[in-house]
Formats: structure tokens, sequence, C-alpha cells
């Protein structure tokens, strides 16, 4: 999506064994940009495709800027987009994964937007939902909150749609599964820090969970939680000992907030989806907003391999689990090691006690497992100066 300033795209692909990468984009598409990104490679454990700038989206255009990665096993892939003193990851779902409805999760100043299409003749609806009922002029007629926009895209087509208002709860379908991105060109949060990127493709309603379990930021970061509904519902959080049970509308959204030692556990009626957004450091220059979907106790993996991004001066792995598996956990194949864990609280949620911890790493490949194959959350994180990113392992129900 549309980056407030020209930014460096990377894309992190990692694999358990040598695999070969297919990279390719529209047969449409400026022979220029196309030459510098279709590709074949082979990787052994992990590789660092960067992508031209050029392919960034622009606002209310149709245009042929999906890239295809092809892979002849299983990889995960991860985008970055970094530029100084401002970044944005997310973890990307494979085609497989993708679906027919999403919800738009944004914040509240130059909210974005995007659709990609996979099949030819794809068509979209768009419901906005609109925190402040302001115009949105698209293609000569007038949209608000409520209004219905449509389009239709063939197979390497996007479309991203800007506005100035936040579109959380935003409705997206279409007639064949898509891929959606949801997030801000750039937005300030809580009136601390400075304004940076943020990006989530965002995963199918029909993926989302119930239950959660939200580790802190560290570096004296506060983490906003916001909590929507895809039905009309109850939930209950609970922030240290105390309990809240709140009711929310279909698509409507509430907003909570955890210091850097504290942790938040969610438990709903019906699907809701979480979405963090770090803040700007209380007390230093690092930090600034960023953007993560949470994955639900559900969507736990036994085992991850990542690659953590560089550039940074502090990165974390946050790890949701089971407070009886903690001593299970192994990164890189060894065990954890005590002086690297700057966080560590134990929660009870989902009829079980839970074991939260932030651990800091180092730059580079990691894998995360545990010996007892029992499943746990993983998310990582890192700031600079006046930057900050962060990415799930996983938002997806098996």
């Amino acid at each position: 999506m549309k980056h407030f300033k020209e930014s460096t795209k990377r894309i992190y692909i990692t694999s358990d064994s040598g695999v070969q990468i297919n990279i390719s984009t529209s047969e449409n598409l400026n022979s220029t940009l196309k030459n510098q990104i279709d590709t074949m490679i082979d990787i052994s454990s992990s590789q660092l495709v960067t992508i031209p700038g050029a392919m960034e989206l622009i606002g209310f255009q149709k245009e042929v800027k999906s890239i295809l990665i092809e892979s002849s096993q299983d990889v995960v892939v991860t985008s970055n987009t970094d530029r100084h003193r401002t970044s944005g990851s997310t973890t990307n779902i494979p085609l497989n994964k993708l679906s027919t409805e999403y919800v738009v999760v944004s914040t509240k100043y130059r909210s974005q937007l995007a659709v990609a299409a996979i099949a030819d003749n794809t068509r979209i609806s768009i419901t906005f939902k609109m925190r402040r009922n302001l115009p949105l002029y698209i293609s000569g007629n007038y949209f608000y909150n409520n209004s219905v926009f449509n389009i239709t895209l063939h197979s390497f087509e996007t479309y991203q749609i800007t506005h100035d208002t936040d579109l959380t709860g935003t409705v997206i379908e279409s007639s064949s599964p898509i891929a959606a991105f949801a997030g801000n060109d750039c937005n300030q949060l809580e009136y601390i820090g400075y304004c940076d990127h943020l990006i989530e493709q965002l995963p199918p309603t029909a993926s989302v969970d119930k239950i959660y379990i939200v580790p802190p930021n560290s570096d004296d970061r506060d983490t906003l939680i916001r909590i929507t509904a895809l039905a009309n519902c109850s939930f209950t959080y609970s922030v240290g000992n105390v309990n809240q049970t709140v009711s929310l509308d279909q698509y409507d959204t509430f907003d909570t907030k955890i210091s850097d030692n504290q942790t938040c556990s969610i438990e709903s009626q019906k699907p809701v989806l979480v979405t963090t957004f770090g803040l700007h450091s209380k007390s230093s220059d690092l930090g600034d907003p960023s953007m993560i979907v949470v994955p639900g106790v559900h969507q736990y993996l036994n085992y991850y391999k990542i690659v953590v991004p560089s550039g940074f001066i502090n990165s974390y792995v946050s790890i949701m689990m089971k407070h009886s598996s903690k001593d299970f956990l192994q990164f890189n194949g060894t065990e954890i090691r005590t002086e690297d864990i700057v966080f560590e609280r134990q929660l009870f949620a989902n009829s079980f006690t839970y074991n939260v911890r932030v651990i800091k790493v180092s730059e580079g490949e990691l894998t995360a497992s545990t010996v007892d194959g029992e499943r746990f959350g993983l998310i990582c994180t890192g700031v600079g100066t006046a930057e900050a990113y962060g990415f799930s392992g996983n938002s997806l129900l098996p």
C-alpha cells in the first residue's frame, strides 16, 4: 500500500529445506518493472527479495501491482516497508487460505485499504463504515457511511482506497477469493511520538478466533488494543485482576490499553478480530505506531521459522503458551536463556494457565518450536529511533 515517504520494500521468504521460488507479475506491468521483479531462485533456508518502490499503490487507480510467489514446498512470507524513522510489516497469507470476506481495521487519520484480485472478472463490493461521516469521492460519485462501492478486477489487478477518517468495520466482499490489506499511510497515535506507516494483510472473517492473549510491547511502549465484532456479541477482557464485559454490535469496535508490564486476555461468545497498535516510548525516542493482527489461541502453531528484520535497535519475540509447556520452548534448537527474557507473566484464559514471555532476539533467521509439540502463539516486534515494526507468526485458523 501507499507509504507517505519513498520507502524500501522487502520480502522475506523462509523454508525448512531447499525450495525453488518463482516470483512473477502481470504481463501488463511496465516491462522495466517486470524485468526487475520476475525471477526464479533456489533457496536453502531464507531469502530477502527487494521490490522496486514504483510497485507502491496509488489511490483510486486500477493497477497491475500484485506480485505472485510460487514455491515447490511450503514457505513463510513476510513483507516490510521501511524508510528512515518509519516502518511497517505484515505476515502474508497463502493463496489457498484467501477468501471472499474481510473486515477492515485502521485508525483515525489517512486510513487505507487495498484489494488484489487472483482471478479475472472478480466482483468486489466494499460497504463503508466511517468513524466520521466524511464524503469520499470516487470516480465522480460521493460515498458516505454505509455506502457501497463496487468494482471488478482481473488477475493481478489492485485497487487502493484512502480516506481521512477511520475505516474500521468496513466490509469487503468478493465473488472470488482476493487478498485484502488495511492500515494507514501514516499516523501518530495517542498524541505521542511521530507519524508511522501501518499495514496488515487482513485475515478472512471465517478464520477469526474467539479467544486471545495479548502480550505487551517493550521499551516503555503502551499497547492500544482494538477489538472488532464480526457479529453482535459480548466479550470479557481481563487486564491484571480487572475483568470487564462489553457488548458490541456487528462491525463496531472497543479499544483498551495496556502498559509494557501488563497482559490482556479476551474471551468472546462469537469471533472478534483483535488488532494491536504499539505506541511510541514514554521515556525515550524508541518506537512509534506499529500494527499487528493478534493470533487467537486456536491459531497457535508448534513450529515457526521467521526472519527478524535487520536495522533496528531492539527486536523481540513474544510467546503465549500453556504454562505447563513453557520449559519445552526452544529457539533455534536450544533452550531460552533467562537473561534474554525481558517480561514474563502468567494469566488464566480458555480454562488454562498461560505463560506470556517477551524475549529479546537478534536479527536474522529464527526458529521457534516446542519439544513436546504444544502449540503456542508468536509475535515478532522491533524498535528503532522513532520507528517500530511488528508481525504475527500466524493469524489464521488451521
